[in-house]
């Protein structure tokens, strides 16, 4: 191995490193409670090393969210054949992200936190850049679970792909939002488990597709 192989090989250790330390501070401070400074005292490492592999904090809670996504986008991919119907595949995607964010809630937090950031806050960073690649790899997967839907019969024809994909995310992160932020009024005031949120909020999704053929 060359020098310029074994050097490229240990700056992406290093920024794996400096990931696995961001998201173990996020898990216990919350994204606004981590600070470079805990990030810097945790991998033993000067922030301004730290800003060699991450402009700011902001371009690191991008890569976070990048992370997530592309693993995401693998569970997408291993979720299931296609002789499932359209609308149990469209079903079955939104019900692996559910999973997902609730089993790695680490990039559900980084998610929610960027998704507060103001458009013109969100820069065009290279893992902002790759973290919108990834997204647009996600929805396509839905895209195409829901036209085979409408192919299929198993959805109702008329839907604009589009504007559901919208709708549907916003959906989703509406409920993944309530479920890690609100889950102890709900339990405690309502008595209400968020097993129950989720499946009513997959069933509001079954209601809306499904065709009336």
């Amino acid at each position: 191995m060359g020098i310029a192989e074994r050097r490229a090989r240990e700056k992406k250790q290093r920024r794996g490193a400096i990931l696995a330390a961001a998201k173990r501070l996020i898990l216990k401070h919350g994204v606004e409670g981590m600070s470079m400074n805990q990030l810097a005292e945790s991998t033993e490492l000067n922030k301004a090393t730290l800003y060699l592999y991450f402009r700011d904090k902001d371009d690191l809670i991008d890569a976070v969210v990048y992370e997530g996504l592309v693993l995401l986008e693998k569970e997408y991919q291993q979720a299931g054949p296609r002789t499932r119907s359209g609308l149990e595949r469209v079903l079955h995607l939104a019900r692996n992200s559910f999973a997902f964010y609730k089993q790695q809630p680490v990039y559900f937090y980084a998610l929610n936190h960027q998704e507060r950031r103001r458009v013109a806050e969100r820069l065009e960073t290279p893992f902002a850049a790759k973290g919108n690649e990834a997204a647009s790899r996600v929805f396509a997967k839905m895209a195409e679970a829901l036209r085979q839907g409408i192919a299929d019969g198993t959805i109702r024809r008329g839907i604009d792909v589009d504007v559901f994909l919208v709708l549907l995310y916003a959906h989703l992160y509406g409920v993944m939002h309530t479920i890690h932020s609100k889950q102890d009024i709900y339990q405690d005031v309502f008595g209400l488990d968020p097993a129950i949120i989720e499946s009513s909020a997959l069933e509001l999704i079954e209601s809306y597709l499904k065709s009336g053929n």
